[in-house]
């Protein structure tokens, strides 16, 4: 029987490997008041305990064991790895763990050739605790993060390590693996595209790695399957014990605003819908912006007054029945979405006649998702395709819930403060900084207000040619139409680029292998920016590292610097410049009101403009975490309600 301890008691809960017995703690409900008081104080009484040197004691200790077990032969080590492991009723005080940790990172040594630093440890150990840490990018988060899911492993846990792509968690795995083995422990990584009995075999494993995304959703299958009657031994998961969330803050917090929603296909829309669809494409295409639409606080297009005389103008003429009725308000303002935010290149693609979501978090391709109805099928017929078949929902749960529902929960990222209210008041997260290990190199360049996009592109890439003599560079844009738009540049002046966004996902680990060499320039879309590890020729390294530049406006500050925290990793050089022009994408989307006037007007009169861009930033981060807040407590009131879960 395995064990594990229970968040924030001490008695011991059975974790069997059984299948009967799955371990899984419901999400407590959270009442508004409570929400807001956790977010905006709460987290700094809860966090005032939290001492940077408290295992500077406990990492002596696991130094001298370490220093030991280095001196074993192979047959003395096994005979070590053999021994009882500590036990799970200790795994929240680390202390007594110490043997076991040594183990594990004499066996990471030999196995991987890797040494782990002391922030490396103290982060591990972190994780183990229940905690959400910050590791400043490229200081070895992948290999503190599985340090901590073999020990938690040895102790009996079973645990998940949840990445944000399948790139990263078959990279992450493939390092771990051996490690694992060698322990005696059992390893698997779960892609989104294998089969059922790989998932299920998958799952039975000590250590798992898979994405939040993966996760959620086999949960929510084995849920549906359960209501049908479908024999328990046929689930995926086990249930949820230990997990370690790698990116924390872009799982539990940027991912978390869409419930994730289970559908299968129902049946083929009607023609009568299909008539309607077009009907109102045509409308929403003629509609003008601030006179028939104008946009809400949340950013949704609204008709006003004026609009909706015009839809009801229009509708006399169209012969479907729910032209008569109020919903159509409703639907002729989804289409107003399809026609004006909807853009091809940016939510979505169109590849082998099927439209392909994009995440707008990551910029990867999500081939396994749809919108609801309507949605879906109104931008199929603006791209001239074939209506697909209407969808229906057999389950739903935001990952907010979902994430919950462990027993234990850490996370590690390394752009954590920013959000460490609302990581510690929805999920009881503390945030703990972890000092890098060495002083970093990087070098800031330089942040350039243009007034013209063009304008831009020809800077960025006249700049991108002059460093890329010596260097590589990096150049990080939003998303596919930006991509499209600087290649356009490059290729008038003849100069071959390399392209990593959701077109060219398939070839993210060559086009990541050569990104540091000599001449190297690659624009990227946030594909490139969480975990990615660009290996620098030495020759690179000598003339200053990698040169990153910022060519779009991100939605938030935390996405700048995981995307410049690609140069200068591991202690190398490495530079980074912003170049935006007042006609992007993230200046005139997002968010609103007088604050947002004031700062778009520092920007244009060149007044403190990284300021005003911070504020903006600001802005907008303090909007989605109040839509995360209402997502979150709409989903309470369904299930309240309709136990719809």
């Amino acid at each position: 029987m395995r064990v594990h301890q229970g968040q924030g008691g001490s008695h011991l809960l059975p974790f069997a490997r059984s299948r009967r017995k799955p371990v899984t703690k419901e999400a407590p409900p959270f009442p508004r008041a409570w929400l807001f008081w956790q977010e905006h104080i709460g987290w700094r009484v809860g966090q005032a305990g939290r001492a940077a040197g408290r295992f500077d004691e406990m990492h002596d200790r696991i130094a001298s064991a370490w220093d030991e077990l280095k001196r074993l032969d192979v047959a003395r080590l096994a005979e070590r790895i053999a021994a009882p492991a500590c036990h799970a009723s200790r795994l929240l005080i680390p202390d007594e763990a110490g043997l076991d940790i040594a183990l594990a990172l004499e066996v990471m040594r030999r196995e991987t050739g890797l040494s782990l630093r002391r922030n490396q440890i103290e982060c591990a150990l972190w994780l183990l605790a229940g905690t959400c840490t910050e590791l400043r990018t490229g200081e070895g988060k992948t290999l503190a993060a599985g340090l901590a899911a073999v020990v938690a492993a040895r102790c009996g846990v079973s645990v998940h390590v949840a990445t944000v792509n399948d790139y990263l968690a078959s990279r992450d795995h493939a390092l771990i693996a051996p490690v694992a083995r060698h322990l005696g422990l059992s390893s698997a990584v779960v892609l989104l595209k294998d089969e059922d009995p790989a998932k299920q075999a998958a799952y039975d494993s000590d250590i798992l790695y898979a994405t939040n995304k993966t996760l959620v959703f086999d949960a929510l299958r084995d849920r549906r399957e359960k209501r049908l009657g479908r024999d328990p031994a046929t689930a995926r998961q086990m249930g949820q014990a230990f997990a370690i969330m790698d990116e924390a803050d872009s799982v539990l917090i940027d991912d978390a605003t869409v419930p994730m929603i289970l559908s299968e296909p129902f049946a083929d829309p009607p023609e009568a819908d299909v008539t309607l669809f077009q009907d109102l494409l045509g409308f929403a295409q003629g509609t003008e912006r601030g006179r028939d639409r104008s946009k809400d606080a949340q950013g949704n297009w609204r008709l006003t007054a004026r609009g909706i005389d015009r839809l009801a103008r229009a509708a006399t003429a169209w012969t479907h029945p729910s032209a008569r009725d109020d919903g159509l308000i409703g639907l002729a303002e989804t289409a107003l979405s399809a026609v004006h935010s909807f853009r091809k290149g940016v939510a979505y693609l169109v590849r082998e006649g099927e439209i392909v979501m994009i995440d707008q978090a990551t910029g990867r391709l999500m081939d396994d998702r749809k919108w609801g109805y309507g949605m879906q099928q109104m931008i199929e017929l603006k791209e001239g395709l074939d209506p697909s078949p209407e969808n229906r929902t057999v389950g739903q749960i935001t990952q907010q819930t979902y994430f919950r529902q462990y027993r234990h929960l850490a996370g590690l990222t390394g752009t954590a403060r920013e959000c460490r209210g609302e990581l510690w008041a929805i999920y009881g997260l503390g945030v703990v900084p972890v000092a890098p290990h060495a002083q970093s190199r990087m070098k800031d360049m330089g942040f350039t207000v243009f007034s013209r996009a063009d304008e831009k592109w020809r800077a960025v890439a006249a700049e991108a040619t002059r460093i890329a003599q010596t260097r590589a560079v990096l150049i990080g844009i939003n998303d596919v139409a930006e991509s499209e738009a600087l290649q356009q540049v490059f290729a008038a002046e003849g100069r071959d680029v390399a392209v990593l966004d959701a077109l060219t996902e398939s070839r993210e680990a060559d086009l990541v292998a050569e990104a540091g060499q000599p001449g190297r320039i690659t624009i990227a879309t946030h594909l490139a920016g969480r975990g990615t590890d660009i290996a620098l020729h030495e020759d690179v390294r000598a003339a200053g590292g990698l040169h990153v530049i910022i060519a779009s406006v991100m939605a938030s500050g935390r996405l700048e610097r995981q995307l410049y925290g690609r140069a200068g990793r591991q202690g190398d050089p490495g530079s980074f410049s912003r170049r935006i022009s007042l006609e992007d994408r993230g200046l005139t989307e997002g968010a609103k009101g007088l604050a947002r006037f004031a700062l778009l007007t520092m920007l244009r009169l060149r007044l403190v403009p990284r300021r005003a861009l911070a504020g903006l930033q600001t802005l907008r981060d303090a909007q989605a975490r109040g839509l995360r807040r209402k997502t979150l407590l709409r989903e309470q009131e369904l299930a309240r309600h309709l136990g719809y879960r």
